[in-house]
């Protein structure tokens, strides 16, 4: 038998399939062809000590006995991005992928225990290049941040609520 760790996460996109007991396969995006400045809604974050932990973790994930990291984000993109999370290189440089139009996420300030109360978030999209078109539309929300790693904390709790696309202000440009 074997047991893997995995977060509870709600994204726009599809499961592809598992890579042994390793990893994943995701597609991430769908169809989606205007051009938002920001990500709003509310959240409640309850994180627990991260007590599994996974395998090519980026630099900033927390170490065991660390509190746990939700993760939040939003991307504007021109194609699905196919990730296989055994193999950091098909993961997007958000800041120069020429797939990657604006991308946003919940800032490191933010991503705290909110003692069960709903915490109002805004998450500004930076726009990468004004001139393309997005085609696709990726949203991701995760009580382990690093959850697709096999990596966090068993019991950390992530709600979120009355989430949109906001629009009419002038986009950032990076």
């Amino acid at each position: 038998i074997v047991i893997k760790f995995a977060a509870a996460s709600l994204y726009t996109g599809t499961f592809g399939e598992l890579v042994g007991t390793s990893g994943a396969k995701l597609n991430w995006g769908v169809p989606f062809s205007s051009r938002p400045t920001a990500l709003k809604g509310y959240m409640q974050y309850s994180p627990v000590t991260v007590n599994r932990v996974g395998k090519n973790l980026p630099a900033d994930a927390p170490a065991k006995g660390e509190k746990d990291k939700c993760g939040m984000y939003c991307a504007l993109l021109t194609e699905i991005l196919h990730v296989d999370n055994t193999d950091m290189s098909t993961f997007p440089d958000w800041k120069n992928d020429p797939r990657v139009i604006a991308y946003g996420a919940l800032p490191d300030e933010q991503n705290v225990n909110s003692g069960g109360k709903w915490t109002e978030v805004n998450i500004p999209l930076v726009y990468n290049d004004l001139t393309k078109k997005p085609t696709h539309l990726l949203v991701v929300f995760s009580a382990s941040k690093y959850g697709d790693y096999f990596h966090g904390g068993e019991g950390s709790t992530l709600y979120v609520d009355d989430f949109s696309l906001e629009y009419g202000d002038e986009p950032t440009v990076k």
